[in-house]
């Protein structure tokens, strides 16, 4: 079903990020395991079992969701207890360098384990990107935990494809398997790599990676730029893309019974309109909507719309 052929708009990135949890009245509690750790901000006290978790994408942190929950506030929507997520390797959250290869069920056991211990044991789970890519698979593990899902710009098959096939793919995706063959190279470099990305932060030219993934780069504020290309990191970026290595949606996700959101920006260079298509055709209770004028980053584009998508799910 379609939630519709297009999602209402706001004004184009109408908010910074904020990266002070406390003036949001959020607190941080750190969990761990052989991934690395996970950091999440939440509110100081719990009255209910359910709460919003809110998973970002790759090259992104926490931050990247504060323009959703001001749009919220000046909407007057509700966001029970949100919990917004630092997944290993981004932000503040650690990438143990002696980890064994990264894998979707460890991501996902990691975040579980932060939920169950802040105290939620049922999940509206709202993920960008790779972080759409966890939401799901997090929806068919633990279905009695799962109360909905929503993606935005939520990796699926395209990128699968791409990292599976990434030169017979590379149509599909090629601003993807640019980014992340970069990325593998600058990884394999180690420490000079690392070297090289801070020296390339330095001069402000890791703009220029993250510059395509919106619709209207010269109209984002210039500290939300700064923000996302801060968050270029290779070894982590390249984690997260091997995560969809061998992975088919189409077998995993058959079973997800919960309401199911997706949305994606009409400019986006990383999901493919047929990714909706794919997902209608996989689970029919599922609806999607297109946003106009947006490209990757709806939360920060578009968040009204993404905060419009949130109700309809619950």
């Amino acid at each position: 079903m379609q939630l519709a052929n297009t999602l209402g708009t706001d004004r184009y990135a109408p908010y910074a990020l904020v990266d002070d949890s406390a003036s949001l009245g959020l607190t941080s509690t750190v969990v761990m395991n052989s991934l690395g750790s996970a950091v999440a901000r939440h509110l100081p006290r719990r009255d209910s079992a359910r709460a919003t978790l809110f998973l970002h994408g790759a090259a992104a942190s926490w931050t990247t969701w504060t323009p959703v929950l001001r749009a919220a506030r000046e909407s007057g929507s509700d966001i029970p207890h949100p919990v917004l997520f630092d997944l290993p390797g981004w932000g503040a959250a650690r990438l143990d360098e002696a980890a064994d290869a990264t894998t979707i069920d460890i991501v996902c056991e990691l975040v579980r384990q932060s939920a169950l211990e802040l105290g939620y044991t049922q999940w509206d789970l709202v993920g960008h990107s790779m972080g759409g890519f966890i939401a799901m698979h997090m929806a068919a593990r633990w279905p009695e935990n799962v109360r909905s899902v929503v993606t935005v710009s939520g990796t699926t098959w395209s990128v699968v494809d791409s990292v599976r096939h990434p030169v017979i793919s590379f149509g599909t995706l090629p601003a993807f398997v640019m980014l992340w063959r970069v990325m593998g190279v600058l990884a394999a470099l180690g420490v000079v790599g690392r070297a090289l990305v801070r020296a390339l932060d330095a001069c402000r030219l890791l703009r220029l990676a993250v510059v395509p993934l919106f619709r209207h780069p010269f109209r984002v504020a210039e500290s939300v730029i700064d923000a996302l290309s801060h968050e270029v990191r290779p070894r982590s970026f390249v984690s997260a893309a091997e995560i969809t290595r061998g992975y088919d949606p189409s077998v995993t996700w058959a079973a997800i019974q919960c309401p199911i959101i997706a949305v994606k920006g009409d400019r986006d260079v990383f999901v493919r309109n047929s990714d909706l298509i794919s997902l209608s055709r996989l689970l029919p209770h599922a609806r999607t909507a297109i946003i106009p004028d947006c490209g990757h980053f709806a939360n920060i584009e578009r968040p009204h719309a993404v905060v419009q998508a949130m109700m309809t799910s619950r």
